[in-house]
């Protein structure tokens, strides 16, 4: 399935933040602020293609393009140079960052962050609990739910567009078309 893999590995910093340990200091051990080092993995592809639903777990970085047959599930951070395309749904649990067009033939779910520098096309429902922005144009085709912020180019909506909570919103730059309803749902409302 994958053409190549290499792997990269980089120090950052704890959940203590500060200190790291030397070369050679043995896992569990402390120096003197206390602090641990966190070696993360980071794992680079060329392209990824499957005939049917994928699952794929990061810190990835993928220099071509992610395409499915069927669905794809991205489960923490990643990267992807080119356009991620699927039959199926999108589900990201993370964070996502395209520098291409996202197609999504499925439904679109964003549980973090995700950011597409070019066009998004979703033929779903779009579903945010978090952070979504397209800095091209947006057009869903089923009905968007917004918990957080969505900000794009233009936004173009064949179905409602529901923000739940007051801490909830979306900006478009160039406008937007909504052909259904617009709906806030309140998380506090006596009434």
């Amino acid at each position: 399935m994958y053409q190549y893999e290499h792997i990269m590995t980089f120090e950052s910093q704890g959940q203590g933040g500060g200190g790291v340990y030397g070369a050679n200091a043995a896992p569990g051990s402390s120096n003197i602020n206390n602090q641990q080092q966190q070696v993360v993995t980071v794992k680079r592809k060329k392209s990824i293609k499957s005939d049917s639903s994928i699952e794929l777990r990061g810190p990835m970085e993928v220099d071509g393009s992610v395409k499915s047959g069927g669905g794809v599930a991205f489960s923490g951070n990643f990267a992807v140079r080119d356009r991620i395309e699927a039959y199926g749904d999108i589900d990201v649990v993370g964070d996502l960052r395209c520098s291409n067009k996202i197609k999504a033939y499925g439904n679109f779910k964003v549980n973090g962050s995700a950011l597409c520098v070019d066009r998004v096309k979703i033929f779903g429902k779009l579903k945010i609990t978090g952070t979504f922005e397209v800095q091209g144009d947006l057009e869903v085709w089923g009905a968007i739910t917004i918990n957080g912020c969505l900000k794009c180019k233009t936004l173009t909506a064949y179905a409602s567009i529901t923000t739940v909570g007051d801490q909830s919103w979306y900006q478009t730059e160039q406008g937007e078309t909504v052909h259904g309803a617009k709906l806030i749902q309140r998380t506090n409302y006596e009434g």
